[in-house]
């Protein structure tokens, strides 16, 4: 979901808030069933675009733990043959 979507959506969202904030207040007239099913179908799309952007988050987390892992394990190995390659070395100049 892009960040206009997203800023979409949570604008809808709060006008929907506002509405409700103002019949909650006595300054507006109750909702009409056309307007309820309108204002909850907003919430659930709001809801699930928040589920959606959670489990991406997660899902980026996931990949960057697994990235750091990798790079972690390339690194040892980078290590790992910097000695053997050390040892083999000294080895080639004590035989000369």
């Amino acid at each position: 979901m892009t960040t206009r979507a997203r800023q979409a959506s949570r604008q809808r969202l709060d006008l929907v808030i506002t509405r409700l904030d103002t019949i909650a207040a006595g300054h507006a007239d109750p909702l009409t069933p056309g307007e309820a099913g309108h204002y909850a179908a907003i919430i659930r799309t709001y809801r699930a675009d928040a589920d959606r952007a959670t489990h991406d988050r997660h899902r980026v987390a996931i990949a960057r733990d697994a990235a750091t892992r990798r790079l972690r394990a390339a690194e040892a190995t980078i290590r790992e043959l910097e000695g053997d390659l050390a040892a083999l070395r000294q080895t080639t100049t004590k035989e000369n």
